[in-house]
């Protein structure tokens, strides 16, 4: 899927004009299939560290357009669920899992005044919200005693790449591409009694390949 997306996003260039791009004031509601691919370092924690491994899952955001070459979009999504595992001295080592959400709010520009190609960036804010997270029986078994995970919520910068290729009059083909900024402190916890803590940067490439309605 990666492949795909990057071809979409940047083979943009021979593209003949189809009809004009976006008005002000219109809406483009986009809605896919989303791979979140975490980047993920942590700290040293109980000899080695934490890492996170890929999720897919379903993807939608919701664009209105200010200008012909300004759009804001909100960036959601069902949520993601994470195997966590350990790196290092603990590589192989099951830890646990967990879920997120990444609502993230963007500023976008449109360059093109026409062309059923429309490529577009984005900069914007990004708030990770953890849930259900989850240890695991070889975490209880490595560590003597019932073990419980948290994770602390994370707010960060998102870059986006991303561009729509016109079908007809109201529906498109979508690709993007977001680098989120996403960063937590987890905390293990033995028999209730807090036994570590350490910092972990996932900072995830996400994909999304899909459709979009303009109206």
């Amino acid at each position: 899927m990666r492949q795909l997306i990057m071809a979409l996003v940047i083979g943009s260039g021979c593209v003949a004009p189809f009809t004009q791009a976006h008005e002000a004031g219109d809406f483009l509601v986009r809605v896919g299939v989303a791979q979140v691919e975490p980047d993920a370092s942590s700290g040293t924690v109980l000899g080695g560290g934490v890492d996170v491994e890929n999720a897919t899952g379903l993807g939608f955001s919701g664009t209105w357009f200010a200008t012909p070459h300004i759009g804001v979009e909100v960036l959601a999504a069902l949520p993601f669920e994470h195997d966590i595992v350990g790196s290092g001295a603990l590589k192989g080592v099951d830890i646990g899992s967990t879920k997120h959400l990444p609502p993230t709010v963007s500023l976008q520009y449109y360059p093109l005044s026409q062309g059923k190609f429309q490529p577009y960036a984005g900069i914007g804010l990004n708030y990770t919200t953890f849930f259900d997270t989850s240890s695991s029986a070889t975490l209880d078994g490595a560590l003597n005693g019932a073990t419980d995970i948290s994770l602390k919520d994370s707010t960060g910068l998102a870059l986006q790449l991303g561009a729509d290729l016109q079908l007809n009059d109201h529906w498109y083909l979508n690709a993007a591409v977001w680098k989120i900024d996403i960063e937590t402190t987890a905390r293990i916890y033995v028999d209730g009694n807090h036994a570590a803590s350490v910092d972990v940067a996932i900072d995830p490439l996400v994909f999304m390949l899909g459709a979009a309605y303009s109206f």
